[in-house]
């Protein structure tokens, strides 16, 4: 198996992740593992060393997998903290009293909440855990707000602060000046414009 391309051995671990959790209904965590064990047998002999060297590789992703997760329970812990402050409270009431249709009120709301814990999922379990009352009882569908959250989450949770940028611009070896403008146009522009579209056409039923 050693002896397959590399774009194969590179893409396989993936799909079998997506296939053991969005097919056979996997946890997260097992469908990973297996992934991980795939991609290890695959790529065995690609890396010079045998086992010895393996982990090494094993050592240092959990390193650096440390890293990341407490750089996003940080911050995702912060935005829980800023949920519960009276900033917040009347952030979302200002925004709730503006002449705007439901599902742009839910945009904001959750893309505010995303940008305050520096996390996508953080953003929309903040989000839904304070204000999911408002929006069904605005008469927004609630597949159409797991829709408009989703796409709005993934705008202002790109802020300078992210957890996960800050750990990818750490891999790289880049700085927020040389990589935050391509970040920006990629991970806040297009799911903005994104939304422009989507709200219309969800508006209209479509």
């Amino acid at each position: 198996m050693g002896d397959l391309p590399s774009f194969i051995t590179s893409i396989l671990p993936i799909a079998v992740i997506l296939i053991l959790f969005n097919g056979l209904k996997w946890s997260v965590e097992g469908s990973v593992f297996a992934g991980v064990v795939l991609a290890t047998v695959l790529m065995f002999r690609r890396i010079k060393g045998g086992v010895k060297e393996w982990v090494n590789i094993f050592n240092k992703g959990a390193a650096d997998s440390g890293v990341a997760i407490l750089n996003t329970a940080i911050v995702v812990g912060f935005g829980g903290v800023v949920q519960n402050t009276e900033g917040f409270t009347n952030l979302i009431t200002m925004v709730q009293n503006m002449n705007i249709s439901p599902m742009v009120f839910v945009a904001i709301a959750v893309a505010i909440c995303a940008g305050a814990c520096g996390s996508a999922s953080g953003g929309m379990g903040v989000a839904f855990n304070a204000l999911k009352d408002i929006f069904v009882s605005m008469g927004v569908a609630p597949e159409y707000i797991h829709r408009v959250g989703a796409i709005a989450a993934g705008t202002l949770d790109t802020l300078p602060h992210q957890g996960a940028q800050i750990t990818l611009l750490g891999i790289c070896k880049m700085t927020h000046k040389e990589a935050y403008f391509d970040i920006a146009v990629t991970q806040i522009l297009i799911p903005a414009i994104t939304l422009v579209v989507f709200i219309p056409l969800a508006s209209m039923g479509l």
